[in-house]
């Protein structure tokens, strides 16, 4: 019966409906609901309930990235709330099911792909990380697990899941429907901000300065994961560069410094990127970089007024003199090192909370890639890693296109990140997001007939140019309808 539904067009028609900007705004709806009236047990139900009605339904796995990346937004508030969601797991159940039909009804032929030999030295590394030093007690604990497990085989895992289910047959472009969802995933990390700010405004206009968030860092993230998506997006219409421009100024307003200073070091990248590939739209680009220089000189005193509590603390934690944990962490990741070279002292060693006592279930975190690599996994994990990020980059640039080029950069962006929080060391959903880019960046290479950056550029760009002309003619055609 159900695989007979599956095949009606009643099936075909909602698969269709799943991809459709009106289901994007549908579920944005349902994050924002869930965020303002702070309904995470019921968010993480519906989601779920969602998702694995989409795994059932469809065989495209693309329709369920946009609700993964809402409700994993939405929950970044829920900080240390293990002893809360632990009580719900169950609620999980469905959607393992769902996976499990998914890939057994849905069965493509496996396929490992490019950065597979990468990806299994690392894994072998995260797994064997603090071998001879970490207790065995910690080694086999639940959290050691998640983590071990999660940025070493689980993930090379849904590496080759994604790769083997990549070929889904379809009717839209990967790379322009992707694009859209990162971008609805950037809106939505705007609204909690906004709404954040609306429902603390009393306090906003008491201390004329951005309000303290918690999540400020992690929201940051998501936003610079977003905001390359929408400037190379201004390839095809510049007005986009606005929108990415909008990204930067909620990660001023979130308070992170890491996203104040990287984000910014993003956005520029971005600019100067543009303003070199897009000759058509050069000068426009050229005139908007002018006119944001011109404004920060006219209003740096209102600027450093509103945000100057973020330039404090930035100054304060270079210096030392308030006694910054992050300091305090990599002084320790030396001494880790110290202690077992080879193998580190294992992603699950909670030897460092005297100085940073974590999250219950999260690790305790270095807060900077290159020296958890260093402390946790050692020589042996320093030099997978490093064979990882070089192949890495060599697949983003070995095809120079817009989507390629908007990926580079947000890949950039999470690394840099990466450097002051644990940012990539968390599998979900940054590191699955990574892996989901790499795999959609090979699909895209091997099936794209786009032979080079100029080609793409000319092509999206005429495309746009007949897409703004059929509007015209159905307008046209439209008013004399009206007007019968």
């Amino acid at each position: 019966m159900l695989n007979n539904f599956l095949k009606s067009e009643k099936a075909e028609k909602i698969r269709s409906f799943l991809l459709t900007d009106k289901y994007m705004m549908l579920l944005f709806i349902i994050a924002a609901v869930v965020t303002v009236f702070h309904l995470d047990a019921i968010g993480i139900a519906l989601i779920i309930l969602i998702v694995s009605f989409t795994l059932v339904i469809s065989d495209d796995l693309m329709a369920t990235v946009l609700p993964f990346l809402l409700i994993s937004e939405a929950l970044i508030k829920c900080y240390d709330s293990f002893d809360y969601f632990i009580k719900i797991v169950w609620v999980g159940i469905p959607l393992i099911a769902a996976l499990i039909f998914h890939f057994v009804h849905y069965r493509h032929r496996i396929r490992t792909g490019k950065l597979f030999t990468p990806m299994l030295m690392v894994s072998i590394a995260v797994t064997l990380g603090g071998l001879g030093f970490i207790s065995a007690k910690q080694y086999f604990s639940l959290v050691s697990f998640y983590y071990v497990f999660g940025l070493g085989f689980g993930m090379l895992l849904i590496y080759i899941m994604l790769n083997s289910y990549m070929d889904t047959p379809r009717d839209y472009s990967v790379k322009g429907k992707f694009t859209n969802i990162m971008i609805y995933m950037g809106l939505f990390a705007v609204f909690m901000i906004i709404e954040f700010y609306l429902e603390n405004a009393a306090q906003v206009f008491a201390n004329k300065g951005i309000l303290y968030m918690q999540w400020r860092n992690n929201i940051s993230t998501f936003l610079m994961f977003a905001m390359p998506f929408a400037a190379f997006k201004a390839v095809k219409k510049p007005s986009y560069i606005f929108l990415s421009m909008i990204f930067y100024l909620a990660i001023l307003l979130a308070g992170s410094r890491g996203g104040m200073i990287f984000g910014l070091i993003e956005l520029v990248m971005t600019l100067s990127i543009l303003i070199s590939i897009d000759k058509q739209h050069r000068w426009i680009f050229i005139a908007i970089a002018g006119g944001i220089v011109f404004a920060i000189v006219l209003f740096v005193q209102d600027f450093f007024g509103f945000f100057g509590s973020t330039f404090d603390r930035l100054i304060g934690g270079m210096s030392g003199s308030d006694q910054e944990v992050r300091l305090k962490l990599f002084q320790r990741a030396f001494q880790d090192f110290y202690d077992n070279p080879i193998f580190g002292t294992g992603l699950a060693y909670m030897g460092n909370r005297d100085v940073h006592h974590s999250a219950k279930f999260a690790l305790c975190w270095y807060h900077c890639e290159p020296l958890q690599i260093m402390a946790s996994l050692g020589l042996v994990g320093a030099v997978a890693f490093a064979v990882q990020g070089i192949s890495r980059i060599i697949l983003l640039i070995k095809k120079r296109t817009v989507f390629n080029v908007t990926v580079l950069v947000s890949y950039l962006g999470i690394e840099m990140m990466s450097l002051v929080n644990p940012g990539i060391f968390c599998p979900i959903p940054y590191l699955f997001l990574v892996t989901m880019f790499m795999s959609l960046v090979e699909f895209v290479n091997e099936t794209d007939a786009v032979k080079g950056l100029k080609d793409d550029i000319l092509l999206s760009q005429e495309k746009e140019i007949l897409d703004d002309e059929d509007e015209d003619e159905n307008e046209d055609e439209l008013i004399p309808v009206i007007y019968k």
